[in-house]
């Protein structure tokens, strides 16, 4: 799903960039900020739904985001495939992909400790036609990423909330929140996660020297550049 076709405003929900000379576009704002969507420099990549960039990527002492629910996200993979057939709505083949594979998850880790955390089912969303997919938690319940999908099932895209939305055996909150606040973040599913992996492995090189991919590089310099 394109920007301009976006029910939400669009916006990168992520963390700071200043260690690695970005502060003028990706300056500190706490845990995370929200920066601006059209600064985003294109990915070095190409996104073909394979996700070749990423089973040559590095694995990492630091735990995946798939580490943590990696039972209970098998679990709910399955059910989730059997609510959207019921609903003849179309999961996008690279989510199916990713969220089925402990190989490609273990190549992915966060530095706010985010992980994945797959909802079983379609849940209405509260802005526009479509349907919430919940797949990404951050560690602390700050931010969560969900899937969206329009109901007549001819895209998706990737979309943040401070906000839980699930299933109601999920909820842990005795008031459900009158919170609505959606925001935009890729036009789809394996463009979130490849800038959400390449920007964690810029900044574990910007904070601990660790060594960063020549995709790093490329991407520091065309956000210096203005996404040139």
């Amino acid at each position: 799903m394109l920007p301009s076709q976006s029910p939400f405003p669009c916006q990168w929900w992520g963390t700071s960039l200043g260690d690695v000379g970005l502060d003028d576009v990706r300056p500190d704002a706490g845990t995370y900020g929200r920066y601006e969507f059209g600064a985003l420099p294109p990915l070095p990549f190409d996104m073909r739904g394979d996700f070749d960039w990423l089973t040559s990527a590095a694995e990492h002492q630091e735990p995946s985001i798939g580490e943590e629910a990696r039972a209970e996200n098998a679990q709910s993979l399955v059910q989730l495939c059997k609510e959207s057939a019921a609903l003849h709505i179309k999961l996008p083949d690279a989510f199916i992909r990713f969220m089925g594979s402990p190989e490609l998850q273990k190549k992915i880790r966060s530095n706010t400790d985010c992980f994945l955390n797959l909802c079983p089912a379609l849940v209405r969303s509260p802005i526009g036609d479509g349907y919430l997919v919940r797949f990404l938690a951050d560690s602390q319940g700050c931010i969560f990423w969900y899937l969206y999908l329009p109901a007549d099932g001819t895209d998706h895209a990737v979309v943040s909330s401070s906000e839980f939305y699930g299933t109601a055996a999920e909820q842990w909150e005795d008031e459900p929140s009158t919170s609505t606040e959606i925001v935009y973040n890729a036009e789809d599913f394996e463009t979130f996660i490849c800038r959400f992996w390449l920007e964690n492995e810029i900044w574990f090189a910007g904070w601990s020297k660790q060594p960063m991919p020549d995709a790093g590089r490329q991407y520091i310099e065309s956000y210096k550049r203005g996404g040139q």
